[in-house]
């Protein structure tokens, strides 16, 4: 447990610098959590009641259209996850979150994390800047499926996140790009001749 809080707080902190006190507060409102590959963390149609901290393994995001799975993204060591529109709009999720490797980390619910936001003005900044990040993330990702080819965005990603190549299967990965899985393993090869 020790070093996952440790891994939490070394990510909280890139952001914003609590005092002992506040961390200490804002640490006992998170538990731990461990999943096999292939768990369903958030399923369609439920609400969404934890906002996750991967220490290890790796989480997915998608949906479904038809017998088509569209993967919008992937949470794996030091993020955060979660269905989050479900999380702060106490809505039924659109779409389903699912281990991809066995997954461990720490995670917290909502009444704990908006209550942690009213009484701690660092954790309401932390929040603010997470969201700051997510929203320009997404617009990145957004202009680049709408804009640039095939190629492009696999190039964007291997440059931006070589490390995903490891972490997630290749059909996860095309889907997210938006290409077949053929194509993507055309790319793949052809960036390693």
């Amino acid at each position: 447990m020790e070093g996952v809080t440790a891994h939490l707080k070394e990510t909280i902190c890139k952001k914003v610098s609590p005092t002992d006190d506040e961390w200490q507060a804002f640490i006992q409102n998170w538990e731990p959590f461990t999943f096999p590959k292939n768990h369903i963390l958030t399923d369609f149609e439920e609400t969404e009641e934890y906002f996750y901290f991967v220490h290890e393994g790796v989480i997915r995001a998608y949906f479904e259209k038809g017998a088509e799975e569209f993967n919008i993204g992937f949470s794996y060591q030091g993020e955060f996850s979660g269905v989050y529109d479900s999380f702060v709009h106490r809505k039924p999720a659109g779409y389903c979150l699912e281990t991809l490797s066995p997954t461990s980390g720490l995670r917290i619910n909502y009444e704990h994390l908006t209550a942690l936001y009213d009484e701690y003005k660092i954790f309401e900044r932390w929040g603010r800047l997470f969201n700051e990040m997510i929203l320009t993330g997404f617009d990145t990702f957004l202009k680049s499926l709408l804009a640039d080819s095939a190629e492009e965005r696999f190039n964007r990603l291997m440059k931006h996140s070589p490390h995903v190549f490891q972490l997630i299967p290749q059909k996860h990965l095309a889907s997210y790009l938006g290409m077949t899985p053929e194509t993507f393993s055309r790319m793949r090869k052809k960036s390693m001749s």
